[in-house]
């Protein structure tokens, strides 16, 4: 039986989503722990994410596949035993039946991604979960965000080493938000290339502060030159929701 799983996890422990060589329990990535705990109630097939997200960078709704053996039709009590394994920084939210067709990954229609701003007084507890920056102007920072609507080649909003995969990718929707004291900016696009919401996200701090222009960001984004290849740390990124 093909399952879907819905987890949240807390990235600043591992090493990223994507099973690495040679992990230990002090150096391991999600996929890694969850194989691990699999393993210990004998599924021993092969999980498969909805994508990846690199070391430090967190989600509330990631979505997995895998095959389970006959035995196991009490999803709940399956739930249970994997939460007592990765609790507390990995948590199932759900695990529920999918036709033996659904593929995590590659039947996911769309992705939100949002990072996380902290401009108040310095909070060493929220150093892991949201980016210390100095007062912004949320308008402006909604504003420029929308210069990344629509479809675009994104091969200046990539990490080198990125894969061979397409740059041209759409995003639907982007902009900022205030909540007290975070600030959130979000991209729901069809998928994303490596790093490059970090990317982005870093440009626009970079406008908002004045060292870029709108005209630099559309550079950029059309290809025409390099204004900013500098990565904004992963603290403040999270997987918010994949949709089928």
């Amino acid at each position: 039986m093909r399952v879907k799983i819905t987890l949240s996890y807390d990235g600043s422990h591992f090493n990223g989503f994507q099973i690495q060589k040679n992990e230990t329990k002090t150096s391991q990535s999600i996929a890694g722990a969850i194989t691990r705990a699999l393993r210990r109630v004998n599924v021993n097939s092969t999980l498969v994410g909805s994508g990846r997200t690199d070391a430090g960078v967190h989600a509330t709704h990631q979505v997995l596949h895998v095959d389970l053996p006959s035995f196991w039709s009490d999803l709940s009590k399956l739930q249970s035993h994997l939460n007592g394994f990765l609790e507390p920084s990995i948590y199932i939210q759900n695990i529920m039946p999918v036709p033996s067709s659904f593929h995590a990954r590659f039947d996911a229609k769309k992705r939100l991604y949002r990072y996380v701003l902290y401009d108040g007084a310095y909070q060493p507890f929220l150093a892991n979960y949201a980016l210390h920056v100095k007062p912004l102007d949320i308008m402006k920072l909604n504003d420029y965000a929308q210069v990344f609507v629509g479809l675009h080649n994104f091969e200046y909003f990539k990490k080198l080493g990125g894969g061979n995969t397409k740059d041209e990718r759409t995003i639907l929707k982007a902009g900022a938000y205030r909540h007290q004291n975070l600030i959130i900016i979000y991209f729901l696009g069809d998928a994303f290339l490596r790093s490059q919401v970090r990317m982005m996200c870093g440009s626009l701090i970079k406008a908002c502060d004045g060292i870029l222009s709108y005209d630099d960001l559309k550079a950029q984004r059309d290809r025409q030159m390099k204004v900013s290849t500098s990565l904004i740390p992963a603290c403040g990124l999270y997987l918010s929701r994949v949709f089928y």
